[in-house]
């Protein structure tokens, strides 16, 4: 059966006026349109709803009894379309996005300050976490887009690379024997602190070892660059990350960066569902991505590199 809100609304509106005229007049139809709209009704229905004669129009007892259904039917409609008009307005508000924990501290606070300029008060959501998280949450619609390292390997997404970062060496303060400018074969000599097997940082740095067929045995794993800094500054070990990652500790005592002349270099950008279209918010916050890259690439020349 095939019947539509508007022909409901036609049928309720001639079943109050019971006047053909004005109500085509309500509805800016002519009358014999208004005529056929309620016939194609009757038709779809299989039953007559009005008696119509040259002097009078009045409900037929079928047409009585579709009188209280129609109005139940038409008020479900406009008060689902209503939830879904308040529910759109919501979520225009509403931007979830994943990143690496060193690109949400770069990059995010200056994303939303700028949207919290052209959108009033958005609800913001964002999950700092492992490359593997972030596009976990992504691939099952948590999130809008995700800020991460390296193209991921799923047909569905698309990568858009926004910028690359040097990585450096953090070395206690004390530790005259590590060069200011230092290689990678030098890392295998000292006690060398890297992240968890969850770590892009800990992958780019085994990678570049293997490479050069060194063998990478790092001294400790740790989850959290903040929690390694405390035991670089205790003089334990050293860590090595990318330029965004360390940069928070940087105005920390008892540390110094060392520059690694051939490290890797680690890709950050944009991760996005190819069939899935973004909301308004969501595309400002890609666009206001990609500036405050520049703008970090600008401020960092020596570390922070053009896509």
């Amino acid at each position: 059966m095939n019947v539509t809100p508007r022909q409901l609304r036609i049928f309720l509106a001639l079943a109050e006026s019971l006047n053909f005229s004005r109500t085509a007049e309500k509805f800016f139809v002519t009358q014999p349109s208004l005529s056929k709209a309620v016939k194609d009704l009757e038709d779809e229905l299989g039953i007559t709803l009005f008696e119509r004669s040259t002097r009078s129009v009045r409900l037929t007892a079928a047409g009585g009894r579709l009188t209280a259904i129609a109005r139940r039917v038409v008020g479900e409609f406009d008060s689902g379309i209503e939830r879904l008009q308040s529910q759109a307005e919501h979520e225009f508000h509403q931007l979830a996005i994943a990143a690496l924990p060193s690109v949400a501290n770069s990059l995010l606070p200056t994303v939303c300050a700028r949207l919290e300029e052209k959108f009033g008060n958005p609800k913001f959501t964002i999950y700092d976490g492992t490359n593997a998280s972030s596009i976990q949450r992504l691939l099952t619609y948590e999130v809008d887009f995700a800020l991460a390292s390296a193209a991921p390997s799923h047909a569905e997404l698309e990568y858009e690379e926004i910028l690359r970062d040097r990585f450096v060496l953090l070395a206690p303060e004390t530790w005259k024997h590590v060069k200011a400018r230092t290689r990678m074969e030098d890392l295998v000599n000292l006690p060398l602190i890297s992240g968890t097997d969850a770590s892009t940082a800990k992958e780019y740095v085994k990678a570049a070892l293997l490479q050069r067929g060194l063998v990478f045995e790092p001294k400790l794993s740790l989850d959290q660059v903040g929690t390694a800094a405390g035991f670089v500054r205790e003089g334990l070990g050293i860590i090595v990350q990318p330029y965004l990652g360390i940069l928070p500790l940087l105005d920390l005592k008892g540390m110094r960066m060392c520059r690694i002349i051939d490290g890797p270099i680690r890709s950050v950008g944009i991760v996005r569902r190819k069939a899935s279209p973004l909301s308004s918010i969501a595309e400002q916050g890609v666009a206001e991505a990609r500036q405050a890259a520049q703008k970090l690439i600008r401020q960092f020349p020596a570390w922070i590199l053009s896509p």
